[in-house]
């Protein structure tokens, strides 16, 4: 009886201790299943994301539009002989003037003109005058600190207009509220109300290869017109043979980096920084295929 009772409570034992460790792989079991859960729902979520910036990325730049409607893009340029909504209004013609032509040479003191708002490249200038400014800046003018191209080069502007671009400038030497000054060219300026946007020289040589005349036109034409500063004039085959001759990555290199020689001089990209290698190459070509 004794063994028989020893062999019974064994068993209830075993059985027992089984019952324990199943209840505890169950409830084992239960938590793994709701961590599991956690962990895929954050997955599942963070890889949504993942595939909604796969898709954005993947996207196409431009989708065809069959609705006959007029659908303007962000960050995308106007068009020829639409108006440019982001292009900002002047405040004034002369501030128009200068945002056209006087902003070549001004904005980063080029051949020694004084810059926007430094009242002390101004202050000298201003006590001749306004008379003598709005002559200096109408017919040119060369002194001991630089030289001033007539009208800066845009021979066709009105005297009133270039007045009124001095009287911009001075304003803004003398800190007047009327004439903001910018810290620098951001913005491309504005040509018969088309935005000649510099391009990066990321860009494929296709995408700038018709821009030469953008860009001479935006730049360029404010020495090359009129031959100021010993700028070759545009067409003049004579003046640019002799340039030409030299190779025509000297000329590049000339007018990206700037070159100071015996005729005269060349600003690094014509006083505009922010227009890219290929832009300024495109303008030389442009320039030398209509002067041969």
């Amino acid at each position: 009886m004794s063994a028989k009772h020893d062999n019974a409570h064994h068993d209830a034992h075993l059985v027992r201790n089984f019952g324990i460790v199943l209840a505890g792989l169950t409830v084992l079991g239960i938590i793994i299943a709701i961590l599991a859960r956690m962990v895929y729902s954050n997955f599942a979520a963070t890889t949504g994301i993942y595939d909604q910036n796969i898709e954005a990325r993947l996207a196409p730049v431009g989708q065809v539009n069959t609705s006959g409607e007029t659908v303007t893009l962000a960050g995308s340029a106007p068009t020829a002989g639409a108006a440019p909504a982001a292009t900002p209004v002047a405040a004034s013609p002369g501030e128009a003037a200068y945002n056209q032509v006087c902003f070549a040479c001004h904005a980063q003191g080029i051949a020694g003109a004084p810059k926007l708002g430094d009242a002390a490249a101004w202050e000298a200038r201003i006590a001749q005058g306004n008379d003598t400014l709005y002559k200096h800046a109408i017919e040119g003018f060369t002194g001991s600190a630089g030289m001033m191209p007539p009208k800066g080069g845009a021979v066709d502007m009105a005297d009133e207009d270039i007045k009124g671009a001095v009287d911009f400038m001075v304003r803004a030497a003398q800190g007047s509220s009327a004439a903001a000054v910018p810290a620098a060219v951001t913005a491309p300026p504005v040509v018969d109300s088309v935005v000649v946007a510099p391009t990066t020289d990321a860009e494929p040589a296709v995408a700038v290869a018709g821009k030469g005349k953008e860009v001479y036109d935006a730049v360029c034409f404010a020495c090359h017109t009129p031959g100021a500063a010993g700028a070759p004039k545009f067409g003049d085959a004579a003046a640019w043979s002799v340039r030409v001759a030299k190779g025509m990555e000297l000329l590049y290199d000339h007018s990206i980096n700037g070159f100071m020689g015996e005729a005269g001089l060349m600003p690094p990209k014509g006083g505009r920084p922010d227009f890219s290698d290929a832009d300024i190459k495109a303008a030389v070509d442009y320039m030398t295929s209509n002067s041969q």
